[in-house]
């Protein structure tokens, strides 16, 4: 079924094997809908990963401007925000995503891994409406694609039962 033109993620989660329904991540045509605000699917991983991105896309204007870097605080409270949405995802997976036992582990949480492509969609968002050069328009499509490509084999692995994700912690500081 579809809901203005893009994928009912129940719907579809539904039609899958039950192995896959066991793992409810998101597909990464999903992530990315999800990412770019598209997706009007009501489920948390889809809004917290629509967060991540405009999170980092307030950070891309830090980056940019040396006045707003100065003042720091609200720079910082950007960061502690993202971090707080890594971790709710962190406790999500730790609750919802099968670990394993003997699997090879993955070297970066759900949450971190969802909080990578946010950050990436959003610089190559920026690069490709600011930028005047095409090649680097092309390379920053190019390492989104990339990341969703590695999404897509982590999903798969993990729904195969070959790979586990570590819980996440909270960094120091």
């Amino acid at each position: 079924m579809y809901i203005h033109g893009y994928a009912s993620l129940i719907t579809e989660l539904a039609a899958q094997p039950s192995s896959s329904r066991a793992v409810p991540l998101l597909e990464p045509e999903h992530l990315l809908q999800a990412i770019s605000g598209r997706c009007d699917n009501t489920a948390r991983l889809v809004g917290w990963a629509r967060d991540l991105s405009d999170l980092h896309a307030e950070l891309i204007h830090f980056k940019l401007d040396r006045e707003l870097l100065r003042v720091g605080i609200t720079c910082e409270q950007v960061r502690a925000r993202i971090e707080e949405v890594v971790d709710d995802i962190n406790v999500w997976a730790a609750r919802y995503v099968p670990r394993t036992k003997g699997a090879r582990k993955h070297t970066h949480s759900l949450g971190e891994v969802i909080n990578h492509i946010a950050k990436t969609f959003a610089e190559a968002w920026w690069t490709v409406l600011h930028s005047a050069e095409a090649e680097e328009r092309h390379q920053a499509w190019f390492h989104l694609c990339e990341a969703r490509e590695g999404y897509a084999e982590m999903v798969d692995q993990i729904r195969e039962r070959r790979l586990q994700l570590p819980l996440g912690w909270r960094r120091i500081g």
